[in-house]
């Protein structure tokens, strides 16, 4: 995962540094660092479902990583949505750098899962197969967002 959240445009470096710091890899000043980071239960679920298919575990790393960007680029929306300010024991993303920059953080995690998914290909797996996981991987978006939508509203009562 850490191979795709990475950028070679120095515009781009505190972006980045967002991501990294949100998944645990960075402090708030982008420094390196062992922060607790999730669980990391969806992309094994990925890897063990794959394998007990008869499949090759090694080939849906790209699959799993992309599930994982999901759903920190959910949780950095859910962190606006419900105003929380922190999130693993440290400040949320918005908390630090406000609620605009934590939208694009987000953004930016959900366009990497779309290329992690898209880098399926660069593991022999067929073209069909890619597009048809893209298709799922993004039905299963917008039922998240769905139900995130549901949620709001509950809490708005």
């Amino acid at each position: 995962m850490r191979a795709v959240v990475q950028t070679a445009d120095p515009r781009h470096a505190g972006l980045f540094g967002m991501l990294r710091y949100h998944l645990g890899w960075a402090d708030a000043a982008f420094n390196p660092c062992q922060a607790r980071a999730g669980k990391r239960v969806r992309p094994v679920l990925c890897l063990l479902a794959c394998e007990a298919c008869g499949g090759n575990w090694e080939q849906a790393l790209p699959a799993a990583a992309a599930i994982e960007l999901l759903h920190n680029f959910s949780l950095i929306h859910d962190d606006i949505e419900d105003r929380d300010k922190t999130r693993r024991g440290r400040p949320t993303v918005w908390a630090l750098w406000g609620e605009a920059q934590a939208i694009n953080a987000g953004d930016a995690l959900f366009a990497l899962a779309q290329l992690a998914l898209l880098r399926l290909s660069e593991r022999d797996v067929p073209a069909t197969t890619v597009v048809a996981a893209l298709r799922l991987f993004n039905h299963a978006c917008l039922a998240l967002n769905g139900g995130q939508y549901l949620d709001i509203g509950f809490e708005s009562r």
